[in-house]
Order: structure tokens, then C-alpha cells, then sequence
């Protein structure tokens, strides 16, 4: 007997093919990023005193939220200012009292 020969059909072609756009690609820039750098604080403040044997003396300060500096004798009074970081006031202390001059 002959061998059966069977038929198969091709499937059928696909008529439309469905294409998806590709999502929209986004870059962005990373962010620039300076070179890290230790905070060194500077010195904005200073302080010095000075005194003889005859009694005359001077010292004084100075940072970012004041100064005074003050220079005198146990003799003759003192003379000095001093500052609040808006304005200076100058003063004189001796036989008459403490003033502003």
C-alpha cells in the first residue's frame, strides 16, 4: 500500500502588524558638582594687652561683632573706644569722671 501523503496548510499570514513606538528616552545631565572643599575658617578676631613698669598700659580686641581697645596710666585716667558693630564710641576717664567724647 502506498504511503498517505497529508497536506498542511501554510498558517495564514498575519495582515497587520501592530509596532509600538519606543518610550521617548530621557537624559539628563548629572548634576555638576564642585570640588568639596573643607571650610577653613580664617581668623576675624584679635586681641593684644601691653603694660611697663610705670603703670601705663594698653590692651584692646577686635572680632566680627565688636572691638575695644583702651590705653591709659593710674595717673593721668585712660583713653579708649569701644564698638557694638555699628558705630564707635569714644570715651575718657580721668579726674572729671567717665565721658563721651
Amino acid at each position: 500500500a502506498a504511503p498517505a501523503i497529508r497536506t498542511i496548510a501554510a498558517a495564514p499570514a498575519v495582515a497587520a502588524v501592530r509596532t509600538v513606538a519606543a518610550a521617548p528616552v530621557i537624559t539628563k545631565a548629572a548634576p555638576l558638582v564642585a570640588a568639596a572643599r573643607a571650610a577653613v575658617p580664617t581668623v576675624t578676631s584679635s586681641q593684644f594687652h601691653s603694660q611697663d613698669e610705670d603703670k601705663n598700659y594698653a590692651f584692646g580686641y577686635s572680632n566680627i561683632n565688636s572691638a575695644r581697645q583702651e590705653s591709659g596710666n593710674a595717673l593721668t585716667g585712660v583713653t579708649g573706644s569701644y564698638s557694638d558693630g555699628f558705630r564707635t564710641y569714644n570715651y575718657v576717664a580721668d579726674g572729671f569722671g567717665f565721658r563721651h567724647v
